[in-house]
């Protein structure tokens, strides 16, 4: 399956400029036949701590959600981006995945960061979605620094790790360290989207693509650009439970007994 993930830096309020990126991209994904398009982290509304305009986006997805879909049937495609959502009169900043049905599924982010905990509510479940015979789960941007979970996803079935990010410049070697890592202890393929330029802080971008051994297979080098991958899941089997070669064979020797500890 070709996949696509988008680097580019949303502006806060600025819905209509947004949106059209992602139309733009999308159709760019489309006719390269991308069968799954990534954006970053609040990719519609912009990464903000304005409740105003938070709320706000949530009035556009209303709208934007309905020509989203129209793309993702004409092109086969799932996308995957970001929007917030109130729940129960609270914010939550959550990825939204729109897959040809009118039903769209959500995840909200479970980990918050820094000044996020003044903000919104964090989530309470994890998300592991399926499309065409491939399965994803979702983490966001800090939650990459929780390795339970990325195992949990992959426990619950993804093959492909899906991350939406908007990471800030200073803590480039976290990134750099636990993107790979996350995808290789899990035998996963590994997708980020990531937020370039200057906002509510100097965003990373590098956006990128890794594979099941821990190794970047593509990643983005411009402040706006899609970088595409075709992923092959036939392989993930190598590297989660065969002890030859380069295979690491983790989830085969997982000491499940050992692990109640986890739970404290």
């Amino acid at each position: 399956m070709l996949i696509a993930a988008t680097q580019f830096n949303p502006k806060p309020g600025n819905f209509e400029y947004n949106l059209n990126k992602h139309i733009d991209f999308i159709n760019e994904a489309g006719k390269n036949g991308a069968m799954l398009t990534l954006f970053p982290e609040l990719s519609l509304s912009g990464y903000t701590y304005d409740e105003r305009i938070l709320k706000k986006s949530i009035e556009f997805f209303s709208i934007a959600k309905n020509e989203l879909l129209n793309l993702s049937r004409k092109y086969n495609m799932a996308i995957v981006g970001g929007i917030p959502r109130l729940i129960l009169g609270k914010l939550r900043n959550s990825a939204f995945v729109i897959k040809k049905k009118k039903e769209i599924l959500f995840y909200d982010k479970t980990h918050l960061f820094r000044n996020e905990k003044d903000i919104f509510e964090p989530g309470e479940r994890f998300l592991v979605f399926k499309f065409n015979g491939i399965k994803f789960g979702i983490l966001i941007c800090y939650e990459i620094g929780f390795p339970e979970i990325s195992r949990i996803l992959t426990l619950n079935g993804a093959q492909v790790l899906l991350a939406p990010f908007a990471f800030g410049k200073e803590r480039k070697h976290i990134y750099e360290i636990s993107t790979r890592a996350r995808a290789l202890e899990n035998g996963a393929f590994l997708v980020t989207s990531s937020t370039s330029g200057k906002g509510i802080m100097n965003f990373l971008g590098n956006s990128r693509i890794i594979g099941p051994d821990g190794e970047i297979l593509i990643k983005a080098t411009k402040k706006e650009e899609i970088i595409f991958y075709d992923i092959d899941v036939s392989i993930l089997d190598f590297y989660r439970f065969k002890e030859e070669g380069k295979s690491h064979a983790y989830l085969l020797n997982r000491q499940k007994s050992l692990y109640k500890d986890l739970i404290k």
